[in-house]
């Protein structure tokens, strides 16, 4: 028997299917390279500070996917801008890779609590927790000692329940530091006699009490009135300070000074109505904002949700076009195939 032509016949057999699984790693090889995109890095860029749809379309031009995360508010950024992201800025990823982002979330606006007649480490824990800055603490003369008395916002004064803005600045809080040991309220002793006068002052602890007559003065122990005391009523002051009374018997003289007082008590009203009045405006102008706020809100919603709709119509556009190039390699698989039926 010939065994050398089955011998060269296997040999070239062998050779053959050495080239063929070759040839065929090498597809392999090549497909696996095109398909993780090997050696095709893209660097991440710096997102903080950027809107959201501006975020997704420089994701997008660098062919990198994302994921939105709208859980957290922070007031050092506006609405709708990145506060961070991961993979961290600089880093090589491969095309196609998810970013994650945080974005800076409308849905949570903070609201005053009810601090008012609070203890001011209690107040300041709810603050805290309800994401409010405090600025500054001022403390004033009152009895209420590390008590919160008031809250200012922008120059005045809240309440409870008040919705800040987004881009929220710090309060003020208006705390009582209760008063010095030797203070007291000066009462008004204005149309008493000196009698009653110096009583009503030394039932206050005031001991030190100067006083003058007019010239005019007849009898001053009898008929004889306050018309005119300093420092002021009402003033909170040191009870070993001196408090001057000035008196008088002419009842035209009390009555004018009385009248002026009570002219000025009259002004103060007056000038606390406009300053209410002032307040009421500045109220209605803070709800003013606060519609156009949530107007505006609404129209980056509808901004939002039109660039939602736009990214789901390039996703479906996408779809279908894979579909067609999916469709064109089984057209040209079948045409290979019948190609090599043929041969």
């Amino acid at each position: 028997m010939n065994y050398s032509k089955y011998f060269l016949i296997f040999i070239i057999n062998f050779l053959i299917s050495i080239f063929i699984l070759v040839k065929i790693t090498q597809l392999a090889l090549k497909w696996i390279d095109v398909y993780t995109k090997h050696g095709s890095y893209v660097v991440v860029p710096n997102l903080i500070g950027i809107t959201l749809p501006k975020s997704i379309s420089i994701l997008k031009k660098l062919g990198l996917k994302y994921n939105v995360n709208t859980s957290r508010y922070d007031p050092n950024f506006k609405i709708n801008q990145i506060i961070s992201f991961s993979p961290e800025y600089g880093n090589h990823v491969k095309e196609g890779r998810y970013i994650y982002i945080q974005v800076n979330s409308k849905s949570s606006q903070s609201v005053l609590p009810n601090i008012i007649n609070k203890d001011k480490r209690i107040a300041i824990k709810l603050l805290h927790v309800n994401h409010i800055y405090v600025k500054e603490i001022r403390y004033i003369n009152n009895s209420r000692k590390d008590v919160v008395l008031k809250v200012l916002y922008q120059n005045k004064s809240i309440k409870f329940g008040y919705r800040f803005p987004f881009n929220q600045d710090g309060i003020i809080l208006i705390i009582g530091k209760g008063y010095e040991k030797n203070n007291f309220f000066i009462p008004n002793v204005i149309g008493m006699s000196l009698s009653s006068a110096i009583y009503t002052l030394k039932n206050q602890l005031f001991h030190v009490i100067n006083f003058y007559y007019d010239h005019d003065t007849i009898n001053p122990d009898k008929n004889a009135k306050v018309y005119r005391q300093k420092p002021d009523p009402g003033v909170f002051y040191d009870k070993n300070k001196p408090i001057e009374l000035w008196i008088t018997s002419k009842k035209e003289v009390l009555d004018h000074f009385i009248e002026i007082k009570e002219k000025e008590e009259k002004i103060k009203e007056k000038e606390e109505k406009i300053k209410e009045k002032e307040e009421k405006i500045k109220e209605k102008e803070e709800k003013i904002k606060e519609k156009e706020e949530k107007i505006k809100e609404k129209k980056e919603k509808i901004k939002e949700k039109e660039e939602k709709i736009k990214e789901k119509k390039e996703k479906i556009k996408e779809k279908k076009e894979k579909i067609k190039e999916k469709k064109e390699k089984i057209k040209e698989k079948k045409e290979k195939s019948e190609l090599n039926s043929i041969k």
